[in-house]
């Protein structure tokens, strides 16, 4: 799918992975919807991407609240019909062990990414088979595959997203409506600033695979709509070592570098 003159949504946009994710598809020639909590950050990226011409509508919501989503849905379609390109970047929750958060939190950490990408993406699709044709890329990460201790509630609402990932694409097969499962390791963006000690928690064993910038995500990201990959874990580093290390063995090596129980 070309992304030039395509209409893409794409939650999380005010700031890292996914304002990069914005820039690269209005790079490329695609029209935004930009959704996030910030109007203020939602226009700042806004105004970037006008200089490439691009078209940019800023939607303020917030995506832990389905009453707004189903709004924010109702308000796309109406001045358009569904979006070519569905972006479900949003995401949150700090690197805590399970005694470690509050009553709730479990449930808390589950809205996002995966509870509002399933309430975005129901409200969508229907309007995209009706069409015939769309995309929707899900964004998990590499703790969507391991298991990382220290990380509990964060690291199944990522398993969480994988797994949605691979029912949606088992359900719209054949019907011109693809998705692709964005899978990074580490990367250097805002979240670590905003959820200060799950950094420290990464393994050790990271640091065989590096770490990536948001614009590198972005570009994966973009290229794997364009090629329409069912797939993409990044960088080749880590999707390596993943394939070619069997479970167990990649189970005891993150839990000797990672975390430990104090």
């Amino acid at each position: 799918m070309k992304l030039s003159g395509k209409r893409v949504l794409v939650t999380g946009a005010s700031s890292g992975i996914g304002a990069e994710i914005s820039r690269e598809l209005a790079r490329r020639g695609a029209g935004l919807i930009l959704v996030a909590r910030s109007a203020d950050k939602l226009e700042a990226v806004a105004d970037d991407l006008r200089r490439f011409g691009a078209s940019v509508e800023i939607e303020p919501c917030d995506l832990g609240d389905d009453a707004a989503i189903a709004r924010l849905a109702e308000r796309v379609l109406d001045a358009g019909g569904a979006p070519d390109v569905l972006v479900n970047n949003a995401g949150a929750g700090r690197w805590r062990a399970t005694w470690e958060t509050d009553s709730g939190y479990a449930e808390e950490a589950m809205r996002l990414p995966y509870g509002a990408a399933y309430e975005l993406t129901r409200l969508l699709v229907p309007a995209m088979l009706e069409r015939g044709s769309g995309w929707i890329l899900n964004m998990t990460s590499a703790a969507g595959f391991l298991t990382i201790p220290g990380a509990t509630a964060y690291g199944v609402s990522r398993w969480a997203m994988r797994a949605f990932s691979y029912q949606l694409e088992a359900e719209l097969r054949g019907s011109g409506v693809g998705v692709t499962l964005l899978v990074p390791f580490e990367v250097d963006s805002p979240y670590f600033e905003n959820n200060p000690g799950s950094r420290e928690r990464i393994p050790k064993i990271a640091r065989l695979i590096g770490d990536m910038t948001p614009a590198d995500v972005a570009r994966e990201a973009a290229d794997s709509i364009e090629r329409e990959r069912r797939e993409r874990m990044l960088p080749w580093r880590g999707r390596l070592i993943y394939r070619l290390t069997p479970p167990p063995i990649m189970r005891r090596l993150i839990a000797s570098t990672g975390w430990k129980r104090p």
